[in-house]
């Protein structure tokens, strides 16, 4: 196995930051598969060079935590945000224990949990409040009823197109991508949908219809 002793340690602190933060924000923009596939890749790559590392772990898994934390915000929504940013505190501590011998600068821990606190404000916040308001159900945007198609598969959460948009999903039954669906309902960001069958056809054609005389 390569040695990393002489990787400098701030490096490593970005990368599994990024790494964190790029996960969180995956949940922001669904199926699009970059910020999941940069996520792993950063985590796996920085697990991997932690492993070579007097690494204590205790603060790998209180940083993953506490950027986890933010997963909260689009399930509860904004009144736990600032409820999630103290989950900041655990990344500072968690950066700052990352290694037993030190080395990773306590500006640089400062600065970036700073970043974090705008990130959130500024960018994850006012997303999810773009999405609640673009997505939410009304009579010149209705969905249901619309059938759509499966792009990423729903266990019981995931992705799908329909109405030419991207939408979370859920279903009370597995279901893979490029699965056929009907959407049955509408629960804030999601969309409630269940597996289409053929005698859906019909109701699929006449809701098409109706959403194409109110566009």
């Amino acid at each position: 196995m390569p040695d990393f002793a002489l990787v400098d340690p701030n490096l490593i602190y970005l990368a599994l930051l990024a790494g964190l933060w790029l996960g969180v924000t995956a949940l922001y923009v669904p199926g699009t598969w970059i910020p999941e596939i940069l996520s792993v890749v950063m985590l796996v790559g920085t697990l991997i060079v932690l492993g070579s590392m007097a690494t204590a772990w205790w603060a790998v898994i209180l940083m993953i935590l506490a950027v986890s934390m933010f997963l909260l915000l689009p399930f509860f929504g904004e009144k736990y945000g600032r409820f999630a940013e103290l989950g900041l505190v655990g990344q500072a501590i968690g950066g700052y224990f990352l290694l037993q011998d030190g080395g990773v600068s306590p500006i640089l821990i400062g600065i970036t949990v700073i970043l974090g606190l705008m990130y959130n404000r500024f960018v994850l916040i006012p997303t999810m409040k773009n999405q609640r308001r673009y997505n939410e159900y009304d009579e010149s945007n209705a969905v249901i009823g619309i059938r759509g198609r499966v792009v990423k598969d729903l266990d019981p959460v995931g992705t799908v197109y329909v109405n030419k948009e991207l939408w979370r999903a859920r279903s009370s039954e597995p279901l893979s991508t490029d699965d056929a669906i009907m959407v049955v309902g509408q629960d804030g960001l999601e969309l409630i949908v269940e597996k289409a069958k053929n005698e859906d056809l019909p109701h699929y054609e006449e809701a098409q219809k109706q959403a194409s005389l109110k566009n």
